[in-house]
């Protein structure tokens, strides 16, 4: 069994196509390769400072289960600043909505991208 029966049409070597050809296809196929990693990435890149935090407020059933620790989340920020939409990375399930409406209620630097930050929010 051949490899080649397994390539894209794009990796195939054919005897008869030049190298030239051969060339532009693989620069071609790098360049789209870059372009598909490249723009996520950069959109992940970022620290962006908090302007404004609005404090979660404690379940009242966590509290009265002493349950305390952190929620890891995922804050989508949009250039001028304002939380578009967060999910959860992790921490207990009673604590993540709290956490997850303060931090929509947040307020970063405006920049000229949307980012994705990443945010802890503390129940003492």
């Amino acid at each position: 069994m051949s490899v080649l029966l397994h390539l894209p049409a794009v990796l195939r070597v054919h005897p008869a196509t030049s190298r030239q050809t051969n060339t532009k296809q693989i620069a071609a196929l790098l360049l789209a390769f870059a372009m598909t990693f490249a723009l996520p990435l950069a959109a992940h890149a970022s620290d962006r400072e908090i302007v404004a935090r609005s404090k979660p407020a404690y379940p009242e059933m966590a509290k009265r289960m002493k349950i305390t620790g952190s929620v890891l989340l995922n804050a989508t920020v949009a250039p001028d600043g304002k939380v578009k939409s967060v999910n959860t990375i992790m921490g207990n399930g009673m604590l993540a909505e709290a956490a997850k409406e303060a931090v929509l209620k947040w307020k970063f630097v405006p920049t000229e991208q949307e980012t994705i930050e990443e945010v802890e929010v503390v129940f003492p």
